[in-house]
């Protein structure tokens, strides 16, 4: 199955060298779960980040399904 995965900001220096600007497409196991693609990533999982699947706030032992769009964001600081 094909995921699309989104890094922003400080996380897109785990991006794949051969992704776009701070995307790629990712083809994985069925039955495949967010933390799997984390660590698929070196991501660490001590690291805060912030998950979605579909632009709906996921956790990481999320199922991923065939099409499913993964955004991985950095805590969001405001001032």
């Amino acid at each position: 199955m094909e995921i699309e995965v989104k890094l922003f900001a400080t996380l897109q220096q785990y991006l794949p060298r051969e992704s776009g600007k701070h995307f790629f497409k990712l083809e994985l196991e069925e039955e495949t779960k967010v933390v799997d693609v984390l660590n698929r990533l070196n991501i660490p999982q001590t690291m805060p980040k912030i998950l979605l699947v579909n632009g709906k706030y996921a956790q990481i032992d999320c199922v991923l399904r065939s099409g499913d769009v993964l955004s991985i964001f950095p805590p969001l600081g405001g001032g």
